[in-house]
């Protein structure tokens, strides 16, 4: 998840990302829910190859099925090895399909007889950008074909699968992996900065012509580039929900490590956040983190088993909440339902914020960092081991599973350390 620091507006949930800072009212609690991308085609209802228009972008294309006319029921997005479940209402001939967010993510379109086409907009509350309305339309098709997800027809000049480093205007490093098959079919990850990824994009390479898509209700993420006659490098934009549009380069590599530029002030070795002194004499780990930020939700399956690993032998975990609202008893609902969609056995808390103040709400010993999760590795002296920001999520494959790994050793070097005698 993303966003800007020090009055910088950037992205802000892997997904829902990037922006100039408005309040919102209703920040969201779930990420949509994933699964492998095995599409319900045995289900009643109709494929479209849907486009939302990121005017002077160009169009976000997805899959997306929808129960028949006057049905209500599950309609779905796909995105490469991702499914994002929604919730469809027809009334008459006219079209709701919601987002399972707490604030409004919803496609409102219209049936053209006798195309059988849908024509509307997609709208999102956000949390820097008050509301998004983009244009919405939408072709009936017989079933989801990667091979078309963007339009075109001229075979790939090159491959461009492999470990890629970025070069973003204001983001700076980012690391990106590619798949592809030999008709141009593509999909991986992105990771701008000390950011989470942008997730399970999916598209096409035409000629020298990239372009990856992702739309869950929650990210709408676009990425086009023009690739060298070499296939070693390319450049391009990447576009969230059409508010952020960022330049970069690319080139790609044998290997590339992300650097974590997230660190304490020097000369610090503590940190001021709320709750945390209640842990002093323990092992702790410490996760700032917004209820609303797609990487923090993809995060906190690792926190999980990290605490049902080591809390018997000491850990302890807290969570600090930044929902971008000084609404304490709103924040609070978010918080309740975070917990339980997450199952969350330690506690959580909120610091009141809106997107003008976040930056002055962090703690103030902490810099390098974009956006969130931010986590933090505290001895029982209240000194801190470790400090990580951003995430590798679902989507990252290797990357994900090494930095699971690398907490994994972290956490145990931090509860062995605590055992032994002073």
């Amino acid at each position: 998840m993303f966003i800007g620091v020090y009055g910088r507006a950037l992205l802000v949930c892997s997904l829902g990302i990037l922006g100039a800072c408005k309040k919102e009212s209703a920040p969201p609690a779930t990420t949509p829910a994933v699964t492998a991308a095995k599409p319900p085609a045995a289900e009643p209802g109709t494929w479209y190859r849907a486009r939302l228009v990121f005017d002077g972008v160009g169009d976000l294309p997805f899959f997306l099925h929808v129960p028949p006319v006057g049905q209500s029921g599950r309609a779905y997005v796909v995105n490469g090895d991702e499914n994002a479940e929604f919730q469809a209402e027809w009334r008459d001939n006219e079209i709701s399909v919601t987002g399972p967010w707490t604030y409004t993510s919803v496609i409102e379109a219209q049936l053209v007889k006798p195309s059988g086409a849908l024509e509307g907009t997609w709208t999102r509350d956000t949390p820097l950008w008050g509301a998004v309305v983009r244009n919405f339309v939408a072709t009936p098709i017989a079933a989801p074909d990667p091979r078309t997800r963007f339009a075109g027809s001229e075979a790939p000049a090159v491959s461009v699968a492999g470990t890629w480093q970025f070069k973003f205007e204001q983001h700076q490093d980012g690391k990106g992996v590619l798949e592809q098959t030999a008709d141009g079919v593509l999909h991986g990850y992105v990771k701008p900065g000390q950011l989470g990824d942008i997730r399970f994009l999916a598209g096409n390479l035409h000629g020298g012509k990239l372009a990856l898509s992702q739309f869950n209700g929650n990210a709408a993420n676009l990425v086009l580039a023009d690739v060298a006659a070499d296939g070693m490098s390319m450049s391009g934009t990447m576009s969230m929900q059409n508010v952020w549009n960022e330049k970069f380069t690319a080139t790609k590599v044998a290997d590339y490590r992300f650097v974590n530029k997230v660190h304490l002030k020097e000369g610090n070795q503590t940190v001021s956040l709320k709750g945390l002194d209640k842990y002093r004499g323990k092992p702790t780990l410490a996760i700032i983190f917004a209820t609303w930020c797609s990487s923090c939700n993809d995060a906190y399956p690792v926190f999980k088993q990290l605490y049902a690993s080591y809390h018997a032998q000491g850990l302890e975990v807290l969570g600090v909440a930044y929902d971008l609202s000084d609404d304490e008893k709103s924040n609070q609902a978010q918080l309740d339902s975070f917990r339980a969609k997450h199952q969350i056995p330690w506690e959580l808390v909120q610091v009141p914020c809106t997107p003008e103040t976040w930056a002055k709400a962090m703690p103030p010993e902490i810099e390098g960092w974009d956006g969130l999760p931010i986590i933090l590795l505290v001895r029982p002296d209240g000194t801190v081991q470790t400090v990580f920001g951003g995430w590798f999520g679902p989507a990252t494959g290797a990357d994900g599973e090494q930095l699971r790994k690398s907490f994994e050793d972290s956490v145990r070097d931090l509860v062995a350390a605590a055992k032994r005698p002073t």
